[in-house]
């Protein structure tokens, strides 16, 4: 006969009060717990239809989780947490509630009601995890596809299954995904435990840092990020300085994305706050291409150029922003792979994808998977082919453009965040010749400052669809660099362009 545990409540508590609008965006409840507690369970509400209060766990030992407006009862156990919470050992002592204030009435704030249960046993069933261990699904190098934003249930707001989450990604192509839960780790565990039954497909350690000015995704990220701007003084500067010491990357998500409370915290606000050498991505379109291309596109390039110009190097990143793994309907809705993110790696694996968006091997699909394939080479004095990402010096610039299932689209080259030519694609296998006229390389002086190099490919209604990151290309020898106006005073001056359709020389290696 088996004995079934009965839960012993060793204690209750009751906590209202009112939320200032003053005084920063976070505000902490404390809460004793005592010893010999197995399971917290902590009920909240803000009371209101108007008011949006967030919530998360702090404990002795530090974060236990954010669960952000998501109304679920918290549970905090030791073997198992309710979602968007870690389990662990529950210290006794001093816990604490941290309320954000995500919407509250300027003038009378808000109001918040918190119920706290201690129990000397568990409730919950415990999930199957696992210890990180880096996976490695491929060593081949070529040309990834991903999404590097993507919701799980661990998210707060979010319904979607790692089983749906992969299903559906792979059905559309993709080989990895970057799981990007809002403000908590909780899913790391839960996914490695996944990627070990996974053989054929990678799931990255991710975390959506998301603030109320402004959200990035920390790829790469194994320990919480505090995200609370103006908590103890907290800053994005400090965020960025953090997510850096864990060996992770930072791209800023959908920068000009300004939904007001209906996406609160999307638009980006630290465009002149932040050490932007610490970011290593920014993503050009979020989620649904039909609005994304007219209304923030424009803006992300002009924003992204602008910091180019400056002299960051940032790679340009695609992500869905889905949360339901392809379930949501209408207008606004966007899945799995939409866009899609391209990243030439050396292998498919966490560690090597890193890699490459470090050195900007980056190319965005902004519709999806099917989009056209765009690459970008440039022949080195020597022979050898430089890719997009890397930076070369050469005496005569001989670059290449192919476009694979581009016909009738038009392919524009992109000097310094200027565009210099259009073509029109004129088949599903197009190549083009870039390099420096006969006038401007034989000329001598002084060699020119060098020029960042990328591909946007367009419809024939002028909407980008496929957008490239950049070779740096130094001219030597004191030849000037094919096409940039800013030298020449003739903003085509020294552009030529050899169309060789079909193509006839055999690929190095597979596009995607």
């Amino acid at each position: 006969m088996s004995l079934v545990a009965i839960a012993t409540v060793l204690s209750t508590m009751h906590f209202e009060g009112d939320v200032s609008p003053a005084g920063g965006d976070y505000a902490d409840v404390e809460f004793p717990v005592p010893a010999g507690t197995v399971e917290i369970q902590i009920s909240h509400t803000d009371g209101s239809d108007y008011v949006i209060l967030d919530w998360g766990v702090w404990g002795p030992d530090g974060f236990r989780g954010w669960g952000g407006g998501l109304t679920d009862d918290v549970v905090i156990g030791v073997d198992q947490s309710s979602r968007s919470y870690l389990p662990g050992p529950i210290a006794p002592g001093t816990w604490t509630v941290a309320i954000g204030k995500a919407k509250v009435d300027p003038v009378t704030g808000g109001h918040y009601s918190i119920d706290v249960t201690c129990r000397d046993n568990a409730t919950l069933p415990v999930l199957v995890k696992a210890s990180y261990a880096p996976a490695v699904i491929s060593t081949e190098r070529r040309w990834y596809k991903g999404d590097f934003h993507v919701h799980s249930t661990q998210s707060g707001d979010a319904m979607a299954s790692f089983d749906q989450i992969s299903t559906l990604a792979k059905s559309r192509g993709l080989d990895f995904v970057n799981v990007s839960d809002h403000n908590t780790t909780a899913q790391h565990a839960l996914l490695a435990a996944v990627q070990q039954t996974t053989p054929d497909f990678l799931f990255l350690r991710g975390v959506e840092i998301t603030t109320y000015t402004g959200h990035g995704n920390a790829v790469g990220l194994h320990d919480y990020v505090d995200h609370r701007l103006g908590h103890a003084g907290r800053s994005m500067p400090d965020i960025l300085a953090d997510v850096a010491a864990q060996d992770a990357l930072f791209i800023v998500n959908h920068p000009k994305l300004d939904l007001g409370t209906t996406c609160i915290g999307c638009d980006w606000k630290h465009q002149d706050d932040i050490p932007w050498d610490k970011v290593a991505g920014i993503e050009l379109i979020t989620g649904n291409f039909e609005i994304g291309v007219q209304a923030f596109v424009p803006r992300v390039l002009a924003m992204w150029d602008d910091l180019l110009n400056q002299g960051f190097k940032i790679a340009p990143i695609g992500g869905s922003d889905d949360h339901t793994a392809g379930t949501s309907q209408g207008p606004t809705a966007s899945q799995i792979g939409s866009p899609t993110t391209l990243v030439l790696s050396d292998g498919l694996s966490e560690a090597a994808i890193i890699d490459a968006i470090r050195h900007g091997r980056t190319i965005v699909q902004l519709r999806g998977p099917d989009d056209p394939f765009v690459e970008l080479t440039v022949k080195r004095d020597d022979g050898s082919i430089a890719e997009i990402g890397d930076e070369v010096y050469v005496a005569h610039l001989d670059m290449t453009a192919h476009v694979t299932s581009g016909h009738g689209t038009y392919l524009q080259v992109w000097i310094d965040g200027v565009k210099r030519s259009q073509t029109a694609v004129t088949s599903d296998d197009f190549t083009t010749q870039i390099g420096s006229s006969p006038s401007a390389s034989s000329g001598a002086g002084a060699a020119p400052p060098p020029s960042r190099y990328r591909l946007q490919l367009i419809t024939d209604t002028n909407q980008p669809i496929v957008i490239t990151s950049h070779i740096i290309v130094h001219e030597i020898g004191g030849a000037d660099v094919a096409g940039c106006g800013c030298r020449s005073g003739n903003p085509t001056a020294g552009l030529f362009v050899v169309f060789a359709i079909p193509l006839v020389r055999r690929r190095r290696r597979s596009a995607i």
